[in-house]
């Protein structure tokens, strides 16, 4: 069960992405991590699929994308959260933030396509600006260059959005417009658990690579995370450039503590 993989061998590319779009909703998704943490809730066939070939690449593309561990605080932080009684909301948002701890090219997109296109006021986002994105991407990657064709990026772009779709971040079909990610105060808390996952040594949260993915407006983020701080789910000290977080609770017992406070 120990599906335990440093920060460097999770950095290679891959088309998982396409895999993953390709589920039809979410809820096989949940219930393989469940399966995955306790036996004894697995199905013979959580994907209702026909032929064992297929059965075995979904499976394998839930395990690449979501039960990939950088170490052993990252493990129990996700098996806590899917063992929770957490909000189906909730799950959903971790769903993506644990698919970009765990998939690079996920990763990319998320921070430097989909972050800005939410944040700028859009009201949708486009296949076409992901589309290019990959492709100048692969342009300059020799690697890949030999390996992803225009339509292997055409692919990705579209299961990319499907894959939101699912988690209800975006809607519509020929053209996904943003729905609104609400950021309650148990997903706060437990984004500071991931981006520390991240980047294990960075205090400051600001600078975090990850931290784009928080979806809160940056004038709005440094009051609620006082609000929080004083709750005691964490302890942070803001000169006036670096916000700097302390974590008060383990990765295992975090969800447990947001339970008992409400």
């Amino acid at each position: 069960m120990n599906n335990l993989n440093p920060a460097s061998e999770l950095q290679k590319y891959d088309t998982t992405i396409n895999v993953i779009g390709s589920i039809k909703d979410c809820d096989p998704i949940f219930k393989t991590i469940e399966a995955y943490f306790d036996a004894e809730s697995a199905s013979d066939n959580e994907f209702d699929l026909r032929t064992e070939k297929s059965r075995s690449r979904i499976e394998r593309g839930v395990e690449v994308a979501f039960l990939q561990f950088r170490n052993q605080d990252h493990q129990d932080l996700i098996q806590s959260i899917f063992a929770s009684d957490l909000t189906l909301q909730t799950k959903e948002v971790i769903l993506f933030w644990q698919f970009a701890l765990t998939n690079r090219l996920f990763r990319d997109l998320s921070i430097r396509i989909f972050s800005k296109e939410y944040s700028s006021g859009k009201t949708f986002i486009s296949k076409e600006i992901l589309i290019g994105y990959l492709k100048d991407f692969v342009s300059n990657n020799e690697e890949l260059k030999s390996k992803w064709s225009e339509a292997t990026t055409t692919t990705l772009a579209t299961k990319y959005l499907t894959f939101l779709t699912k988690i209800n971040f975006v809607e519509g079909v020929r053209k996904k417009s943003f729905k609104r990610i609400l950021m309650s105060s148990d997903l706060l808390v437990l984004f500071l658990y991931i981006l520390k996952i991240n980047e294990p040594d960075n205090r400051d949260v600001l600078s975090n690579e990850m931290f784009p993915l928080v979806f809160i407006d940056k004038s709005d983020i440094q009051e609620r995370l006082k609000k929080l701080s004083l709750k005691g789910y964490f302890n942070m000290d803001f000169n006036g450039v670096e916000s700097n977080i302390e974590l008060t609770h383990s990765y295992k017992g975090i969800c447990d503590v947001l339970s008992a406070r409400k």
